[in-house]
């Protein structure tokens, strides 16, 4: 068969070609716009009322269609989970401050920044995650806990090492207090019982005071004095 071609000046252009460039592309933003509904629902329903078949009817579109675009249920949770994992990632590649005040307000209002305008994707994409058991897993170099774990060392030695902390109560114990106030403030967010302000409130004074068990004198009269302006706030 003889395909044909459009000469433009110098530019040589196969219909064909150009036919089956805009298919995938409008196949991609088919796809966004379903996947962004899935999240949608994910995250107002729970993953366990999450269907294949209310996806397709929400969609405007067949569940074969639901099917070719994603697979199954499962492949759209892992595919949820995977975009988190980077995300998270990304979180916790950032600086390190050696002031645990600077440390806690970054960090947190990093990861609120990285929220806003996304919340049922985070929202959905953490219901996937706990279904799937990713944040039980305590023991690969490479999973959640560990790496948040990690981070949180990494905070503590900081502060220990400029003299914010004073080194009286063990590191373990502030780093594991740490991640459970992250964690807490996360579930709460996640399963509607705070809103994005409330979370970022909640879990910076949770770190904060976790901080002033073990401050100097100095950072501890700052430490208060950010409370106060949070309690106000």
């Amino acid at each position: 068969m003889i395909i044909q071609y459009i000469v433009l000046g110098e530019v040589m252009i196969k219909p064909r070609a150009l036919g089956n460039e805009t298919r995938q592309a409008n196949k991609k933003l088919r796809r966004e716009r379903i996947f962004d509904i899935a999240k949608q629902l994910i995250a107002a329903n729970g993953l366990d009322d999450f269907t294949i078949a209310e996806l397709a009817q929400k969609s405007g579109v067949t569940t074969p269609t639901i099917h070719n675009l994603f697979g199954k249920k499962d492949d759209i949770a892992a595919e949820l989970i995977a975009e988190l994992v980077l995300s998270l990632r990304g979180i916790m590649s950032k600086p390190v401050f050696d002031d645990p005040v600077e440390s806690a307000t970054f960090y947190v209002n990093s990861i609120v920044e990285m929220y806003t305008g996304n919340d049922d994707f985070y929202r959905s994409a953490y219901m996937a995650a706990e279904k799937a058991g990713v944040f039980l897993d305590r023991v690969s170099d490479d999973s959640f806990y560990k790496q948040s774990i990690k981070l949180a060392e990494v905070c503590c030695d900081a502060a220990l090492n400029h003299g914010y902390l004073l080194g009286n109560i063990k590191k373990e114990v502030l780093v594991r207090q740490l991640y459970q106030c992250h964690r807490m403030g996360r579930q709460d967010w996640v399963y509607g019982y705070l809103d994005l302000d409330g979370y970022r409130n909640q879990v910076l004074e949770g770190m904060l005071v976790i901080y002033a068990t073990d401050a100097s004198p100095e950072c501890h009269e700052r430490i208060i004095k950010e409370l106060n302006k949070l309690s106000n706030s």
